[in-house]
Order: C-alpha cells, then sequence, then structure tokens
C-alpha cells in the first residue's frame, strides 16, 4: 500500500548547491555578472545600464576591502549577484520596454540595498579600529598603578 509508505523529507532538498560566498567565489560571481550586463547593455534602456553598474560598482568595492565581509553581507552580496540583479534584468528583458519603470524602480531599491550593505561594513569596520585603539591605549599607555 503505497499511501502507507512513510515519506523521508516533507520538503524535498534542492537540487542546486547553495551559492559559494567566499569572497573569492563573490569577486568571481560579480565579474561573471559585470560581463552579462555589459552584453545586455544594447537592450536594456541606459539608465537601467548605469544603475545596473553602479550596484556592480558598490558591491565591488564591498568586496575589495582589505577584510572578509561579514557573514550577513556575504549573504546578503550572494543573494544579488545570483538571483536578484539578474533575475530583474531577466524579467525586463522578457518583457521588453513597456516595463522600464519598474525596471528602473528594482535597480534603484537594489542600489539602496547595496549602498546600505556599504555603510554597514564600513561602519563595522571603523567599530573595530576604534576597539583596537582603546586595546592599545589600555595596554601602553602609563596607568595610575605604575610605579
Amino acid at each position: 500500500m503505497a499511501w502507507l509508505r512513510r515519506e523521508t523529507a516533507l520538503f524535498p532538498l534542492s537540487a542546486e548547491a547553495p551559492p559559494d560566498d567566499t569572497p573569492e567565489a563573490l569577486r568571481d560571481g560579480l565579474a561573471a555578472l559585470i560581463r552579462s550586463v555589459n552584453a545586455r547593455s544594447g537592450r536594456l534602456p541606459p539608465s537601467a545600464v548605469v544603475t545596473a553598474r553602479e550596484i556592480t560598482d558598490v558591491l565591488a568595492e564591498l568586496l575589495d576591502v582589505g577584510r572578509t565581509p561579514d557573514i550577513h553581507t556575504r549573504v546578503a552580496v550572494a543573494g544579488i549577484v545570483t538571483d536578484h540583479l539578474p533575475t530583474t534584468l531577466d524579467a525586463f528583458l522578457r518583457v521588453g520596454d513597456s516595463a522600464s519603470g519598474s525596471l528602473l524602480g528594482q535597480l534603484e531599491s537594489l542600489l539602496d540595498e547595496v549602498i546600505s550593505l556599504h555603510e554597514a561594513e564600513h561602519g563595522r569596520a571603523a567599530d573595530a579600529l576604534r576597539t583596537q585603539e582603546s586595546f592599545l591605549r589600555a595596554k601602553f599607555s602609563n596607568s595610575d598603578l605604575d610605579l
């Protein structure tokens, strides 16, 4: 009786592996995305190409810092690079010029998000620098307890 058999999983596992969120993989994915935007530029509105390249430029700055971005930033960047931006552009290309306003709105939202990510990452780096400064000051300054 097949209907009495117990299923092994309620939700089947995805056939796709999760995106690799190492900085190297993200930089490689970003380079491929930039090539894709450039290749599609003749079929996209010029303002959309400019905004898409602004997004990729901010992402490149995020990934080119001297340290590895935190996990939240890497996950967000992976989502934008592998899903959000390519999906937005693909959807527009399927619909065409009638969706220009929607495309530009979506790209502006993505740009706002990557700018927020960049500001947050910069804030974390500044906090780490202040923490290091406090540590060094405490470690190497003359204390009132020193004789």
